[in-house]
């Protein structure tokens, strides 16, 4: 993986105000912080920052005012339209410590069950992973096409990169080749249960960071 470089500013003013002044001027609010030391308030260019994430960046080489670190982009707010980032978190990493991530699925070809009148549905569209923070993979690639009618493929399945383990439950499925007309099963949680809130890289919508 490699990891792109990120200039910032440190700014000494928090709060919503601040940040649209700081997003008037093209640039986006952010906040560093973990490994034991104090946090960081932020500034950088959101178009710069932007480009990286389409580019599939998890990991980004950011130098502060010429304080150089690496940091692992933790969670990206969004605005009230989740299109445009609004503030991010980054933590403090080290390249060769494991941290755990989630990643996208990407279906690869036709499943033969197609020609039998299938339709393939995604049910999955990321999981999580445990790796190096120096390996983590732009997306996992599944190939469809010995996917026969009303068969499915699980996580457990699954050939991952060397160095990266799952996290995931293994038997999730991640896509089904099911007869059309017919909807996939969805597992309906326990009453009571609380859902396992992420542990990195989000995407939540957001009006206002209070930062």
């Amino acid at each position: 993986m490699k990891v792109e470089s990120l200039k910032a500013t440190r700014r000494d003013k928090i709060g919503s105000r601040h940040c649209r002044e700081i997003r008037a001027k093209g640039e986006l609010p952010g906040v560093i912080y973990g490994h034991g030391q104090p946090p960081e308030h932020v500034a950088f260019s959101a178009h710069a920052f932007s480009m990286h994430l389409q580019h599939g960046a998890r990991v980004l080489h950011v130098d502060v005012d010429g304080k150089q670190g690496d940091y692992l982009i933790k969670d990206v707010q969004y605005d009230y339209l989740d299109k445009d980032p609004i503030h991010v978190d980054f933590a403090r990493v080290d390249l060769s410590e494991k941290v755990q991530v989630d990643v996208g699925i990407e279906l690869k070809g036709t499943p033969k069950g197609a020609s039998e009148g299938g339709l393939l549905d995604l049910l999955l569209d990321t999981i999580t992973v445990e790796c190096k923070a120096s390996d983590i993979p732009d997306t996992i690639t599944v190939v469809v096409t010995e996917l026969g009618l009303n068969e499915d493929i699980s996580v457990g399945g699954l050939d991952l990169p060397e160095g990266v383990s799952l996290v995931t439950d293994a038997d999730e499925k991640i896509a089904i080749c099911r007869e059309v007309g017919e909807a996939p099963e969805v597992e309906e949680a326990e009453e009571g249960a609380e859902a396992a809130e992420p542990e990195v890289i989000g995407r939540k919508a957001e009006e206002e960071s209070s930062d």
